[in-house]
């Protein structure tokens, strides 16, 4: 994967920058000042569909290249398209905070008997150095079985990471089917007396 983005000194108005395929950006961080830019958007969805957490090589207009984490990425509620992206720079010997997303791996026992998977968290907040993250944390629940459920303090721990997320936060949880069901009937019996209810003010 290409990981390396080339930023351009933005012009015009943000709307018309997204029309021609680049996205408004800014870089911060590693003591500099903010500055804005605009980039390709291909590049940045490619680089977020594949390892959003990838260490990227920003070539700024005048200053080189810097190394990066993309921060946060704004998209549009429902074409899904890229409306803002924060670029953070970093020093490659200092430890920043950030965010890695959960790979659930294995098939739940409890899924197989019948349970449903729910899951509450699917990132979670570490700080280490950029040359520690990955693209993902890879956690095993083939174990968990009906009524179990995985909290942060669960978790293996990961060489080089301080999680920052709350220990007692909840990640998944393999609900009873009875409780699937019953959540059903009460959603069904709500419709039903929403409906009766219109009726009658009818």
């Amino acid at each position: 994967m290409n990981t390396t983005v080339r930023l351009t000194e933005r012009s015009g108005k943000a709307a018309s920058q997204r029309r021609k395929g680049f996205v408004p950006v800014v870089v911060y961080g590693a003591g500099s000042d903010t500055h804005s830019f605009s980039a390709d958007a291909k590049t940045i969805n490619e680089i977020l569909s594949k390892n959003p957490r990838a260490i990227l090589k920003l070539e700024l207009p005048g200053a080189g290249a810097k190394n990066a984490v993309i921060q946060e990425a704004q998209r549009q509620p429902l074409s899904r398209s890229l409306l803002h992206v924060d670029f953070q720079q970093i020093d490659m010997k200092a430890e920043l905070d950030t965010k890695v997303a959960f790979h659930f791996t294995g098939d739940s026992a409890g899924v197989k008997s019948g349970g449903v998977q729910q899951v509450e968290l699917y990132e979670l907040d570490i700080r280490t150095l950029p040359d520690k993250l990955t693209a993902t944390f890879d956690v095993d629940i083939s174990g968990l079985e009906i009524g179990d459920q995985l909290l942060v303090s669960d978790l293996p721990k990961h060489e080089g990471w301080e999680v920052l997320t709350p220990e007692d936060t909840l990640i998944i949880r393999i609900a009873p089917p009875v409780a699937t069901e019953a959540l059903a009937e009460e959603a069904g019996e709500t419709a039903a007396d929403a409906a009766a209810e219109a009726k009658t003010e009818e």
